[in-house]
């Protein structure tokens, strides 16, 4: 009897270290609250404290969409006695004292309205700020939860308690949950990639099946520049992403989605703008859907792999003529064999918005070097240059390609032994100028692939088209030394671009 007393024991305090261990993991929790109509947000936090006497906390990040004065946005900042806050406006710190506390609350609330007088230029320089306004919400993670500093790696939670019963609502990291009152939860690490909410009596969201992956089409139903953006994105669901998908031979999705909402608080139309989040893009529309705003959502949804998956480079800057102009080119090709782009639109944007831009430019000659040091400082100029010397790069290459396979192979063969590669390197290895090279004298001389590259990418010396030979299906006028790209009669964009 004893024994089995002693057995009993033994089994409840294993039993008991167990469940004290799983209590002292890092945890956050995020409770959610708002009314429906209201500009606020309530957040109620519970944390586990890492260290004893005080948790260090940073809010907000200037560069994220360009709010300045955080503290504008978060308020009331509160923690239960004995606990007290301190905050570090300049150095955007919020600091818990303890003082022997054993559970962890704050409180605090996100104030998402505009300033009344100038609500367009709000929109406009703060794309990442929240929309909290009547009947509508959109929300990133970043705007409302906390950065903790603790070096921890916390499992973080997200629920909502108050809401409006009747709104729709869509989140990010698991989209086919629809009810807001069910903790969604990731690791604090793998939510850099940011979440996003959306909620409101005006959103609605249609799930298609892509390749046999979910794909979520969040939209506002109706808004004042008479958009159906459910009409509009459709084809994108139907045709461009099977094309992209199938271009890269990557299926490697748990699922995806777009999210377009509409502003209503702009004095005047404005475009869209948005951000790519991990298995999704993002936009804050501010005028009529149309040809720009189709280039933009293919774009940034084509950056699922070029820019993101498959990058030269330590960072995005460092060749973005790769990143932003290949992955330009691997845009409008896809438009065009979805046929969301017909002839004219895609040739107005290969010839009026890169080539004769680009060809007129002032400083389209300056060195790849020069370009990460002015690109916020003089965007217009130095921005725009890595996109139109990419693309007419990758256009000059693909037809290289075709011209010395007599057709067999193009640069998408080019650019699936390029993913190959990245997929077989560690996932600290980077990809270099040297890998792109490589993988292009499978088609092309390396000798000259190297000289090209340097030249004209590095060097950024434009190409002479009076020099370049195309395929059949193209050719080239060159007036006022600007080469303007023409179909031949009989030409089809369809049977050009297959896959």
């Amino acid at each position: 009897m004893e024994m089995k007393k002693s057995r009993i024991i033994l089994i409840l305090l294993l039993t008991f270290n167990i469940y004290s261990y799983a209590q002292q993991k890092p945890f956050m929790d995020y409770v959610l609250s708002w009314d429906g109509h209201s500009s606020k947000l309530e957040v109620e936090l519970t944390y586990s404290a890492a260290q004893k006497d005080s948790t260090v906390f940073i809010f907000g990040d200037p560069n994220f969409g360009g709010q300045t004065d955080i503290f504008k946005v978060v308020k009331n900042i509160r923690s239960n006695a004995p606990e007290e806050v301190k905050i570090d406006e300049a150095n955007r710190r919020i600091t818990i004292y303890h003082k022997g506390a054993k559970k962890h609350r704050l409180t605090y609330e996100i104030d998402g309205s505009l300033p009344v007088d100038k609500p367009t230029t709000a929109s406009q320089t703060e794309l990442f700020r929240p929309v909290i306004t009547k009947g509508i919400l959109t929300l990133v993670n970043q705007l409302f939860a906390l950065d903790i500093i603790d070096g921890s790696n916390p499992l973080v939670s997200f629920s909502w308690r108050s809401y409006p019963e009747n709104f729709s609502y869509f989140n990010s990291v698991q989209p086919s949950q629809t009810d807001p009152s069910e903790k969604i939860s990731d690791y604090y690490n793998e939510l850099s990639e940011l979440v996003y909410f959306v909620m409101g009596d005006n959103i609605e969201v249609k799930e298609y099946s892509v390749m046999g992956i979910a794909h979520y089409c969040v939209t506002t139903k109706e808004d004042k520049y008479g958009n159906d953006l459910q009409e509009n994105l459709s084809p994108f669901f139907e045709s461009y992403f099977p094309s992209i998908h199938r271009f890269w031979n990557d299926n490697d999705f748990p699922f995806y989605f777009l999210v377009i909402t509409a502003l209503q608080n702009n004095q005047k139309e404005l475009g869209g703008g948005g951000f790519g989040i991990k298995n999704g893009f993002v936009m804050k529309l501010g005028r009529k859907f149309g040809t720009r705003e189709k280039y933009v959502t293919a774009h940034e949804t084509a950056h699922s792999w070029t820019g993101v998956k498959i990058m030269l480079g330590e960072d995005s800057f460092d060749h973005q003529w790769f990143g932003e102009g290949f992955n330009d080119y691997t845009t409008i090709i896809n438009l065009a064999k979805s046929k969301i782009y017909n002839e004219e639109e895609f040739l107005h944007y290969l010839n009026e918005e890169t080539l004769k831009p680009h060809y007129t430019s002032k400083i389209k000659a300056v060195h790849n070097d020069s370009i990460a040091a002015n690109y916020w400082t003089d965007y217009t100029n130095y921005g725009v240059l890595p996109y139109r010397r990419g693309l007419i790069y990758a256009f000059y290459l693909d037809n290289q390609i075709r011209l010395a396979s007599n057709g067999k192979f193009t640069l998408r063969n080019m650019l699936l032994d390029l993913y190959a590669l990245r997929k077989a390197k560690k996932n600290d290895d980077i990809l270099s100028v040297d890998d792109f090279i490589n993988a292009g004298a499978t088609y092309l001389d390396k000798k000259e692939l190297a000289e090209q590259i340097e030249h004209h990418m590095i060097e950024g010396q434009p190409i002479d088209f009076n020099k370049v030979k195309l395929i059949a299906e193209f050719n080239i006028d060159i007036n006022n030394n600007i080469p303007k790209v023409n179909l031949t009669e009989g030409a089809d964009l369809s049977k050009i671009y297959q896959w």
